[in-house]
């Protein structure tokens, strides 16, 4: 289902640090079924770190054993989870960022932002490699709130790029310490709910130092 010329044609930025937008990864059969059948079922409200509150169900944790849910996906969505789950997704992410993610850590989770959720400002945590972020709203009016940014510092207005969460749009996020991102708060009368697949590569030695120190946090 995945495209992967998509993530390996496209283009890489490098200001305010290293980032990508990318465009039609799914073919157009797909885009209404992932769509329409987003999972609202298992998304339980979890807090990272003291940032923020939404809902959020882990798909793949390869920090801990394999993940039990009563909550199965539909064959559509089944089969991009087995895509992001392949060596030959990790290797055209690594033929667009030079990253090497054979032996990172996947972990994929969805969530929900609702009416009033937002998260503020961060670069992610060190052992954070990189994340790709999929969008799954058909619509979005950037007077919802909602918004990915883009930052040049560590302040919510100094915008550089933002980029609302429509369907058949990713970001691609390499961290760094000036890795800074924010998601602007979900207007309360925004008429649907932020929809959003992440996924997100953990070095395994910073990950298990931070993890002895207990100083790791997802965001």
């Amino acid at each position: 289902m995945l495209d992967f010329n998509a993530i390996t044609q496209a283009r890489m930025q490098e200001i305010p640090y290293r980032w990508a937008f990318l465009e039609n990864l799914f073919p157009e059969k797909y885009c209404l079924e992932l769509a329409n059948s987003y999972p609202q079922e298992g998304l339980e409200r979890f807090q990272i770190g003291e940032r923020s509150i939404f809902p959020r169900r882990v798909i793949i944790d390869e920090t801990k054993d394999v993940i039990e849910s009563p909550y199965k996906l539909n064959n559509c969505w089944q089969e991009l989870v087995d895509d992001l789950r392949t060596s030959v997704y990790r290797a055209a992410l690594g033929e667009l960022t030079g990253l090497n993610l054979m032996d990172d850590l996947m972990y994929i989770y969805f969530f929900r932002f609702d009416p009033e959720d937002s998260i503020n400002p961060h670069p992610d945590a060190s052992s954070i490699s990189m994340v790709q972020l999929f969008y799954f709203n058909q619509e979005w009016d950037t007077n919802w709130g909602g918004c990915l940014r883009i930052l040049k510092d560590d302040r919510a207005d100094s915008v550089f790029q933002e980029i609302p969460p429509l369907l058949n749009t990713s970001v691609i996020l390499v961290r760094s310490e000036n890795s800074w991102h924010t998601v602007t708060p979900v207007a309360s009368d925004a008429p649907q709910s932020r929809r959003v697949l992440k996924v997100a590569f953990l070095n395994q030695e910073e990950f298990f130092k931070q993890k002895a120190s207990a100083s790791f946090v997802t965001g």
